[in-house]
């Protein structure tokens, strides 16, 4: 609706989204502790939601399973339906079976550090089809994988609490991408001072810059400023939600020249405007959905 609250129809911060293979839309509704799965084929603006994890208006600490903290980020839906959660202030990554009433700890132990036993703010998450967990560790600069069952993870991208623009290291990463046809990881470098999205191949020692320059943040069409949330379409097109510059920019494949395909790069509140978008996600028409975390809402821009 616009307007911050724990209605079924109203959301209090949104962060994280994802689309399921049913055309079911999640949001990370942090403002409330909670995530909320919305039909994408009710039409009327703002149907209400219901609630899939957490509870609302409840934070907890990590001792509890059906709790979030204050800071949950981002999201990733399996084939079977099970809801993965960035619980970002609990140090842990939360998955919840559909329908389930509590979640399940799958990476972290609740607890910050920089052992491999442990995730320091996650952030983008991302499940691949053999359920190894992908995780960006926000403070720690890198990217984990964890391997079904597993109680330490294996660094796959970036160094432990070092930050960089050079293409071996992570600055601040935020969202995550994985092509998993060509194992490759997409992750948005969210620190102000570098300002990019990677791919980065698993198994490498260095990775690509294929949106925004490094160490050179901005507004023009090779600049970001502050990159969160990524997703690609199926021609490997890369969307940024390129969050201080109030914009969601398209990369095609093979250029790092953007092209603004939502906002205007300017805050505002009006229908066309986005401020300091968190997210953005296709459904399978190629419509594009943002999270605008300032004005407390989810925008739909359709395809032309």
């Amino acid at each position: 609706t616009g307007s911050s609250g724990s209605g079924l129809n109203q959301i209090s911060s949104p962060t994280g989204l994802y689309i399921d293979s049913n055309n079911n839309l999640y949001i990370g509704d942090t403002g409330s502790f909670r995530v909320i799965q919305q039909s994408l084929s009710i039409t009327t603006n703002a149907p209400s939601g219901t609630i899939v994890a957490g509870t609302s208006g409840t934070s907890g600490n990590s001792s509890f399973l059906n709790l979030f903290s204050t800071g949950v980020r981002y999201l990733f839906v399996d084939s079977s339906q099970n809801l993965y959660v960035a619980d970002t202030y609990n140090n842990r990554v939360m998955r919840w079976a559909s329908g389930a009433s509590s979640g399940l700890m799958v990476a972290g132990d609740g607890t910050f550090g920089s052992t491999l036993n442990q995730v320091y703010s996650p952030y983008g998450i991302w499940v691949d089809s053999s359920s190894n967990i992908f995780v960006a560790e926000y403070q720690l600069h890198r990217v984990t994988k964890w391997a079904p069952g597993a109680t330490a993870g294996i660094i796959v991208a970036g160094f432990t609490a070092s930050a960089g623009n050079t293409t071996n290291k992570l600055a601040s990463p935020a969202g995550l991408y994985y092509d998993e046809a060509n194992q490759d990881l997409y992750i948005a470098n969210s620190a102000t001072s570098t300002s990019t999205v990677m791919k980065w191949h698993v198994g490498d020692l260095n990775g690509t810059v294929v949106a925004g320059l490094a160490g050179t943040y901005g507004s023009t069409a090779t600049q970001l400023k502050s990159p969160m949330g990524i997703t690609l379409d199926k021609w490997n097109n890369l969307y940024v939600a390129d969050r201080s510059n109030s914009r969601v920019q398209l990369f095609c494949s093979g250029t790092t020249t953007g092209i603004t395909i939502a906002g205007s790069g300017a805050s505002g509140s009006s229908v066309t405007s986005i401020t300091a978008p968190y997210d953005v996600k296709l459904d399978s028409q190629l419509n594009l959905y943002v999270v605008d975390n300032s004005l407390t809402r989810v925008s739909k821009f359709r395809k032309y």
